[in-house]
């Protein structure tokens, strides 16, 4: 924008006006600019974090505390550019929660730090049911089992009916209640079962629920459960379906 240099009171005040505005859109620009770079390093942060733990969580502890440090320190830099971001207060819960597993940091303080960015990001986003089955594996793993924890699982099982990481958390959770007939299991049975049936018709949950079943060797018992469903289900247990004919 040219400007023109005043030469009586009118185009002084013309010339104000004009030098006004441009600083004024120099200074938006500005802050348009510095927004837009920690956007920019907001998502590359959460992105680089993300693409770790995805490792960790395909390949275990293998990850070294390096690389658990460098998540750390990226994902608290993505909160510090954008704290109202539900997304990054979920993956700062993941990466405390990991730090716990694999001994980087006091477990108690840790899992404690990543149920309350988990209760965070369910404070910005609601409705999302993972972040609830999040919760109710950190009380698992606290070995807190109490209303808290039904009602964690309660709003993930309404929220994600077809959600994968949900049938996991319902089969994983029921196997062990199960193994250690644990009471809590009466409370979740039903869903328990159910969620059996739903992890493995998905395709992203089926593989994970199979090697459950094996690991807990519980074929038998599962073919018992799933004897009301259709016999295609039934076949991808070993020997299923010719269990439930001669029954």
């Amino acid at each position: 924008m040219a400007i023109a240099f005043p030469r009586t009171i009118t185009d002084a005040r013309v010339f104000i006006k004009q030098y006004v505005a441009v600083l004024c859109f120099a200074f938006l620009a500005f802050v348009c600019l510095i927004a837009a770079l920690k956007f920019t390093a907001a998502s590359f942060d959460y992105y680089q974090v993300r693409n770790i733990l995805a490792s960790w969580q395909e390949q275990g502890n293998e990850q070294t505390k390096g690389e658990y440090q460098l998540a750390k320190t990226a994902i608290e830099s993505a909160i510090d550019s954008q704290p109202s971001h539900a997304l990054y207060q979920d993956l700062l819960g993941q990466v405390y929660e990991w730090g716990a597993l694999a001994g980087y940091e006091d477990k108690e303080q840790a899992l404690s730090t990543a149920k309350a960015h988990y209760l965070k990001a369910t404070q910005l986003r609601p409705l999302w049911p993972v972040t609830w089955a999040s919760l109710a594996m950190i009380k698992w793993r606290q070995q807190e089992f109490d209303d808290e924890m039904l009602t964690y699982l309660q709003h993930a099982n309404a929220l994600g009916p077809k959600k994968p990481e949900v049938h996991l958390l319902y089969v994983q959770l029921g196997m062990a209640l199960y193994a250690s007939n644990h009471p809590m299991l009466l409370s979740i049975r039903e869903t328990f079962y159910q969620r059996i049936s739903l992890g493995l018709r998905a395709p992203q949950s089926r593989a994970k629920v199979l090697a459950l079943i094996k690991q807990y060797q519980a074929d038998k018992r599962v073919c018992r459960w799933l004897r009301n469903e259709p016999m295609s289900l039934q076949r991808m247990i070993p020997h299923c379906a010719n269990r439930n004919k001669s029954s």
